[in-house]
């Protein structure tokens, strides 16, 4: 009897371990995967939403218009710590009118670009890029 009983506990050991070992294993599996593809997305949604507030309250045709990015600045101030941004408003010739970057930030590797167009008044057709990255 004591034969059984000691086969049946080694078995029974025998199958915590290699339990054990497939958890490990998934859990390392799962840890490596990355979330490049929702960071990018992410990003995405920062500019396109930020580019719409800033056509929407007229900071972006008020900067067009004077030529004086600083509520641009603020803006851009005013973002998470994690984003950086840089707004550039183009005119209709595509020609770069100004540009505004967040302070303290630096171009990145992996960015995201949204662009929205806006109009001025007469003064014709302006379009905005926004470039998002990651700190």
């Amino acid at each position: 009897m004591l034969k059984k009983g000691l086969i049946f506990s080694i078995d029974a050991m025998f199958a915590i371990v290699v339990a054990g070992m497939m958890v490990l294993a998934c859990f390392f599996y799962f840890s490596q995967t990355t979330t490049n593809i929702h960071n990018d997305q992410d990003m995405y949604k920062i500019s396109s939403d930020s580019l719409t507030i800033l056509e929407k309250d007229g900071t972006l045709a008020t900067a067009a218009a004077t030529g004086i990015p600083t509520t641009i600045y603020s803006f851009l101030d005013s973002l998470p710590d994690q984003f950086c941004g840089n707004v550039t408003i183009y005119t209709s010739s595509s020609a770069a009118l100004l540009s505004a970057q967040k302070t303290g930030c630096t171009a990145g590797e992996e960015s995201a670009i949204a662009v929205r167009s806006f109009v001025l008044g007469l003064s014709g057709v302006y379009s905005a890029k926004m470039v998002t990255w990651y700190r």
